[in-house]
């Protein structure tokens, strides 16, 4: 059953420059790519798939600790990048905000949650339980201080079809990530895969090129041939940090097959 008033929407909380070779195990020099949240309107609730940078990052990167020199921050200083601006200026509440489904708890994902206060937390147990992850913490991969803000939370172990029609569900792409998740969005007329950091880029998928660094890189493969079924079944990839794929958005609007 598919719900005909479920529509999605892509907006942008700032970017961030780093080294390719973060994104691609081997390429060299850098990429500045965008900082996208999701918007679903659904007859049940709005829900937003996650929240991007934190507004401090706009003056300081010190809550980013050792990982404060591997990220160059774009965010404006006046506050209006961060979600909670970025949703009012778009036309919604961000106090009406049903429920924050975190594909993972990296602070590129997790920073603005303070800014949605009424939502409920949809996360994978697994990937919750990383906030007690020492080295994970140390490191600034991961911020208690973005995400334990006290929020009603739905941990959920593997797929979860979030209000039981179809329309939306979250679908567990670990590897990346312990806990990672990708959410599917079926529209009246289409259906999308936020695939999250599971594919930073389009590459990513089409040549199964990894970052350097995963969680468990056989996880992560298995999860990006996921994400390849679900294009080959129809499905509209909408990747994690892809720079080209993001001009298309702006430029043309969130349609099948961007």
């Amino acid at each position: 059953m598919v719900a005909p008033a479920v529509r999605l929407h892509a907006l942008s909380t700032g970017s961030m420059t780093s080294s390719r070779g973060g994104f691609l195990d081997g390429e060299t020099g850098e990429i500045t790519y965008p900082v996208p949240v999701f918007v679903i309107e659904h007859p049940l609730g709005l829900v937003v798939v996650d929240t991007g940078l934190h507004p401090e990052l706009a003056a300081t990167t010190a809550r980013l600790r050792k990982l404060a020199s591997t990220f160059d921050v774009h965010l404006q200083g006046d506050g209006s990048e961060s979600v909670g601006p970025v949703l009012s200026a778009a036309g919604y509440d961000p106090g009406q905000v049903a429920q924050v489904v975190l594909t993972h708890l990296h602070f590129d994902h997790t920073g603005g949650l303070l800014e949605l206060p009424n939502a409920r937390v949809v996360v994978q147990a697994r990937e919750w339980a990383e906030l007690h992850n020492e080295r994970l913490l140390d490191l600034g991969a991961y911020n208690r201080d973005d995400v334990d803000l006290g929020h009603p939370r739905l941990e959920i172990d593997g797929d979860h079809d979030l209000f039981g029609d179809g329309t939306v569900t979250c679908l567990l792409t670990d590897g990346h990530t312990a806990g990672h998740q990708s959410v599917r969005v079926r529209t009246e007329t289409s259906v999308y895969v936020i695939c999250g950091d599971c594919c930073y880029l389009r590459r990513t998928l089409t040549h199964e090129h990894l970052p350097p660094i995963s969680h468990d890189r056989d996880r992560h493969v298995y999860s990006i041939r996921r994400l390849a079924g679900e294009q080959a079944q129809g499905a509209t990839l909408l990747f994690g940090h892809d720079p080209q794929q993001w001009t298309e958005i702006v430029r043309d609007g969130l349609h099948e097959r961007v």
